[in-house]
């Protein structure tokens, strides 16, 4: 696989190129690259190289100017915190500039860097002309970019930041003193020369419709793309996303809002549509969040994020290529798949091969899948032991690359939670060789305050923290009454019932809907030196219906688990283990998100596990959009192939007749 920041892409010669171009190295395939080699004036070697010296001369200037006194001395005067401010860091990254700091840059390339065959620093060769005009346009352009990022952080500098974006604005203050001052003027300048030298190349290299014609061309057989799977980041469409993104616009502080979108992340939605047209799959298969239908209000209106893909998509059918479209939200616990997982999915089948299954509609019956019965989270935990946990103490502490045996599944019987264990407990390649005993990685839990999981002991299945609030109970609304009364009677004196004023107001403070967990948490035995439990602060209190109540929660192991979410990666207090005092582990989250026990996540962190069990579409529930797919595309080729060996027996100088014509 090879990363790459998709909205860098220009266009979709580009697109193109780049797919050819790792396909070529990666299969080693030397006619591709050839032919890659002999695309315009100096080919895509050429290009490459080109490329890299363009970077290769940038990271030099840019190691010669920190090295300078007014640099030097500019960039010690700015705390490093403030030079790691997330906002600053987002600066840096929309321009792609290494950070600052007095050591040599981390420059990471971005299109098309490291890729020449003479490595990172070339020999010098000689360029392609590039136009006046061009090189003025791109550089204008890379000023206009430096300019709209740095206001956008001195826009944030602005904002009065809450809890812990108390101090962001005063961070993203100190860090323009360096980005603002005469030391990074030179930065400035050397970073304009090299953004507009790269894009003018790339532009002239890649807009020349002969290049385009010829990776047409090129791109051709066993070469073309079957399928595209795609999810452009769901964060801008997820309910609790765009609640958030809207508070920290307000804010000034979030580094993806966009006027137009809501988050910039949402744009990513066009370079999906741009990699369809280039690629012209025979299917495409999008994924995001159920919200993604929902409406999202931005200072430019609302903004709908399916109309405004059906639109690209319908951009793409205007060139010629056209698609069957159809979407649906899908729950995952109709398919096998042991979570309330909502989800909307969207396939489109390239128009000639849809004719040809002989479906009326193969793009809704490949979302069809047939409704199964849910299958309990118990079927997910069968198996696993006790986990590692991760800890500051060294004789407690595991990690996620330690690997533990599994019980063996000994599946018997028929129905939804044997089909899913099978799933789970297929053996992978190595495993099939040679019967080995079964070990998974990953099964490592976060640990868990002690007086934490005294409080977990007391929740019931499937319980919630505000399911044990008391809002609206009467007793306790007339125990607020009477305390209220007490504190009004001034005349009474010092003292009601042995209670000074001071002591009433606390009680009356504690009687809301909140009292029956400050009950619960007063059972349990506090830590050494504390008074009250860490969990009966205001802020933990006040969660409710509507105000993430749901924080804190324990799973139901005879149900359907909850949606596991990239969150996990910062808290796991909303998965708290159906019968055990401790939060699941990323190996029973990823059983939840059907992973098979073969997967290893090797040397991934905790907080990266989590994340990639969250983000990931359940294995279980592609497979069967895959064997669709796979149907669909088997039935058109076998039209195909039909009507080619019909046109074969056929004579050449022989005409169609009409019988001859119907049976093709």
């Amino acid at each position: 696989g090879r990363q790459a920041d998709l909205t860098e892409f220009l266009n979709e010669a580009e697109v193109l190129a780049y797919y050819l171009e790792h396909l070529g190295r990666l299969e080693g395939d030397r006619e591709l690259l050839s032919e890659l080699d002999a695309l315009g004036e100096v080919g895509l070697s050429g290009f490459l190289d080109v490329i890299s010296q363009i970077d290769a001369v940038f990271v030099t200037a840019l190691t010669r100017a920190r090295l300078t006194e007014p640099y030097k001395s500019a960039c010690s005067g700015v705390p490093r915190t403030s030079l790691s401010q997330t906002s600053v860091i987002g600066f840096h990254n929309a321009v792609r500039l290494p950070l600052p700091g007095l050591g040599n840059p981390r420059f990471h390339p971005p299109l098309w860097g490291n890729k020449s065959k003479g490595g990172a620093s070339p020999v010098a060769g000689e360029k392609p002309p590039l136009d006046a005009t061009l090189l003025a346009t791109t550089r204008n352009a890379a000023e206009a970019l430096w300019e709209t990022e740095m206001d956008k952080l001195r826009d944030r500098a602005k904002g009065e930041g809450s809890g812990q974006l108390a101090s962001a604005s005063a961070k993203i203050r100190e860090a323009l003193t360096l980005l603002e001052g005469p030391a990074y003027a030179e930065v400035r300048s050397i970073w304009i020369e090299w953004r507009a030298s790269r894009e003018a190349l790339r532009l002239w290299f890649f807009s020349a419709e002969e290049i385009l014609a010829d990776l047409r061309k090129i791109y051709r057989g066993e070469r073309v793309v079957s399928v595209l799977l795609g999810g452009p980041p769901c964060q801008g469409f997820s309910r609790i996303g765009r609640g958030k993104i809207r508070s920290l616009r307000e804010q000034k502080v979030h580094v993806q809002s966009d006027e137009r979108t809501g988050d910039a992340r949402n744009l990513l939605m066009h370079q999906y549509a741009l990699f369809v047209a280039a690629l012209a799959p025979s299917v495409f298969l999008f994924e995001n969040v159920r919200h993604f239908q929902a409406e999202v209000k931005t200072p430019d209106g609302v903004f709908r994020a399916t109309e405004v893909l059906a639109e690209a998509i319908n951009r793409v059918s205007d060139d010629g290529l056209e698609f069957e479209v159809s979407s649906k939200i899908i729950v995952a616990s109709r398919h096998l798949v042991p979570q309330n997982r909502e989800r909307f999915f969207m396939v489109g089948i390239r128009r000639d091969l849809a004719e040809r299954t002989g479906r009326p509609s193969p793009s809704d019956w490949c979302l069809a899948l047939p409704d199964r019965s849910p299958v309990p989270l118990k079927a997910a935990l069968a198996g696993l032991p006790k986990p590692v946990v991760t800890s500051r103490n060294p004789d407690r502490r595991g990690s996620t690359s330690d690997r533990v045996p599994v019980e063996e599944l000994h599946i018997r019987g028929e129905g939804e939670s044997y089909e899913y264990l099978e799933w789970i407990a297929q053996r992978g390649s190595n495993e099939r060789k040679v019967r080995v005993p079964r070990l998974v990685d990953a099964h490592c839990a976060r640990d868990s305050r002690p007086d934490d999981r005294a409080f977990f002991e007391l929740l019931g299945p499937g319980k919630r923290w505000m399911d044990y609030r008391c809002d609206g109970n009467p007793l306790v609304q007339d125990l607020k009454s009477l305390v209220d009364w007490a504190l009004s009677e001034e005349e009474r004196g010092e003292e009601i019932a042995g209670l000074k004023p001071a002591r009433l107001a606390e009680i009356a403070s504690a009687l809301d809907g909140s009292l029956s967990i400050r009950l619960l948490l007063d059972k349990i035995a506090l830590p050494p030196g504390e008074v009250h439990h860490h969990l009966s602060s205001p802020n933990y209190l006040r969660k409710r219906e509507g105000n993430h109540g749901d924080w804190l929660a324990r799973l139901d192991a005879e149900t359907a688990s909850k949606t596991m979410v990239s969150h996990m990666g910062k808290d796991t207090y909303a998965f708290i283990h159906p019968t055990s005092p401790r939060t699941i582990s990323v190996r029973e989250a990823a059983r939840v998100q059907t992973f098979p026990d073969w997967y290893d996540f090797g040397s991934v962190g905790l907080v990266d596990g989590y994340r990639i069990v969250g983000n990931a579409v359940p294995p279980l529930l592609s497979s069967q959009f895959a064997m669709r797919v796979a149907v669909l595309l088997e039935l058109a080729n076998a039209a195909k192939s039909a009507g080619q060996q019909v046109r074969q027996r056929r004579s050449p100088r022989e005409p169609a007749s009409p019988e001859h014509v119907q049976r093709s």
